[in-house]
């Protein structure tokens, strides 16, 4: 459960990072204000004063750090405590040497750093020095108060939802998937943050967003493509997901479906998901991606099939050639290139280099897996790595096999040249 709350512990700071970063206006002297509203005061208790568990650093809705707190006595208590500035991410752990009803942390190697905390209930005051902002790198500073979150339960305001609510806070498995993680955070009344990861043999996927709470039911519209949507549907610790429209974010022989099962486990931190295989980190050109899975995962029609007129009417800049390649005709530019047949288009060629760069080959395994064939294009000297996508074909454009991706390709199977010969 340690290593858990640690991730939970870094999730939170990830997860403001849209969020503006509160300014030196938290300083140590307004954070005394503070403490006024906080009695140091506890009652005697037989066990250890500061309680085990994450705790919350909160302003206007606005999580700026976090601490997590463990091996509690009554002389001491470990911890590590982060900080989130809008940008950088600073830390600092250590032990902490509790005398009274207070407890006070130098740090090892630089005694400018010093911390001080206070205990109330499920609160802590923390209060850093100047010296510890350098120590954490960033210039960070730590200085809050820290409220307890419960693991495993919705953590809301007193007004934002009360105990009965379907949603809760934490970590969901679908075995039905080699890994099927749905994380559930942020819950208020009305919406809630979540995250999927799933994975089956060479398809993954990834998505994340917010999603509206009506009722035991929850609905997400997705920002960047709006097609995609999805509808959560909470009974009795199981949340049931059907989306609609969402392949850009999945591989083809996956997808967010299934029902969810609640575990005692808090919410995984999203970035830390597979960080050593992350297509998402991968420096893949974002038109290239784009053109690759519409074309490969949704509809090849986007592209396959557009009449002539059709394409003139979407793209009047495009230059016109009788004999483009090899007799055929097409259009073009300094990006694409579409080959026509019965005036209609039958293969589209993309040049991945307009963009920078070739890709390197891990990057497409990345995020399609491993081709079902590499065949070698003998006219050109180039190596096609092709996915079948029903009666089209998806291949990426190399000068050797394995070798940097320089362009790609989508084309119907079919032999659409037998009605249109290639010109003499």
């Amino acid at each position: 459960m340690k290593a858990l709350r640690l991730v939970f512990l870094f999730s939170l700071l990830l997860l403001v990072t849209s969020c503006n970063f509160l300014t030196s206006s938290n300083s140590s002297e307004k954070v005394e204000a503070e403490k006024e509203t906080v009695d140091k005061l506890s009652e005697p208790s037989d066990q250890a004063l500061f309680q085990e568990g994450t705790y919350k650093w909160e302003k206007d809705g606005v999580i700026l750090g976090a601490v997590d707190l463990t091996d509690p006595l009554d002389d001491s208590f470990t911890f590590m405590l982060q900080a989130y500035d809008g940008i950088n991410v600073g830390e600092i752990s250590g032990t902490a040497i509790v005398e009274g009803d207070t407890a006070t942390f130098t740090h090892p190697e630089n005694g400018e750093c010093k911390a001080s905390f206070g205990w109330q209930e499920d609160r802590m005051t923390i209060d850093t020095s100047e010296g510890c902002q350098s120590v954490a790198g960033n210039n960070v500073s730590f200085t809050g108060i820290y409220t307890l979150i419960p693991i495993g339960k919705q953590t809301t305001s007193e007004d934002s939802a009360s105990e009965t609510s379907e949603w809760r806070e934490a970590l969901y498995i679908d075995p039905k998937f080699e890994q099927g993680n749905l994380s559930i955070s942020n819950v208020t009344a009305e919406s809630f943050q979540f995250s999927f990861d799933v994975s089956s043999g060479d398809h993954v996927g990834e998505l994340s967003g917010t999603a509206q709470i009506t009722g035991n039911e929850a609905t997400f519209q997705d920002k960047d493509q709006p097609d995609c949507t999805g509808t959560f549907t909470s009974t009795d610790g199981v949340i049931s997901f059907e989306e609609d429209s969402c392949l850009y974010y999945h591989g083809a022989a996956v997808d967010f479906n299934g029902s969810y099962t609640m575990t005692d486990q808090p919410p995984l931190a999203s970035s830390t998901k597979r960080e050593a295989n992350s297509c998402e980190a991968s420096p893949f050109h974002s038109d290239l991606l784009k053109f690759a899975k519409q074309g490969h995962l949704k509809d090849p029609s986007i592209f396959l099939g557009l009449t002539e007129e059709k394409l003139k009417e979407e793209k009047p800049s495009m230059k016109f050639e009788e004999t483009l390649y090899e007799g055929i005709p097409g259009f073009y530019d300094e990006t694409y290139a579409y080959l026509m047949a019965n005036e209609e288009v039958f293969n589209l060629r993309y040049d991945a280099l307009s963009e920078g760069a070739a890709i390197p080959y891990e990057d497409m395994l990345c995020q399609f897996g491993e081709p079902d064939e590499v065949v070698l294009n003998d006219m050109d000297s180039e190596y096609l790595h092709v996915y079948y996508a029903g009666d089209n074909k998806l291949s990426f454009v190399s000068d050797k096999e394995g070798g940097d991706i320089k362009a790609v390709e989508l084309e119907s199977m079919e032999d659409k040249l037998k009605a249109n010969p290639i010109q003499d």
